[in-house]
């Protein structure tokens, strides 16, 4: 072997041994008592509920992404009910569906909250817009 082929390879074992050692100290040298990968699932099923909500079937042609942009633009009915009602509990029972209490979660449209409780403590949020109004799920933890 040539000399610039052994300091290549010696160079290529330096820059090895660092990468495992990075790996080695972000995975067993956290100080901190949240753990990033589960805050980061639960970050992403909040998105993702958010997400099945917006798309649930309510009747023959409507969705209750439907029905909220209705309650968001002022009101209305959506398969004969009045929409924000029709949100309201909905947004309940899928909320049960999915294993979230009352007290686990708050839904917005706009600043009015349309979630039979209020929580307190960590929470991982997430929106989207419609007839501009924000509409927001927050998860509590």
């Amino acid at each position: 072997m040539k000399k610039g082929q052994t300091e290549i390879i010696g160079f290529m074992v330096i820059i090895l041994l660092l990468f495992f050692s990075l790996i080695f100290y972000f995975r067993f040298a956290s100080d901190d008592d949240s753990d990033f990968l589960a805050e980061a699932e639960e970050n992403l099923e909040v998105s993702n509920f958010l997400t099945v909500m917006k798309q649930y079937t309510l009747c023959e042609d409507s969705s209750l992404g439907d029905a909220i942009k209705s309650c968001a633009s002022g009101g209305g009915f959506i398969c004969a009910e009045d929409s924000c009602a029709l949100v309201k509990r909905d947004v309940a029972a899928l909320a049960a569906a999915n294993g979230w209490s009352e007290d686990e979660y708050m839904f917005f449209i706009g600043e009015e909250l349309y979630s039979p409780n209020t929580c307190a403590g960590n929470s991982l949020a997430d929106d989207y817009s419609t007839a501009s109004i924000e509409i927001r799920l927050v998860y509590c933890y």
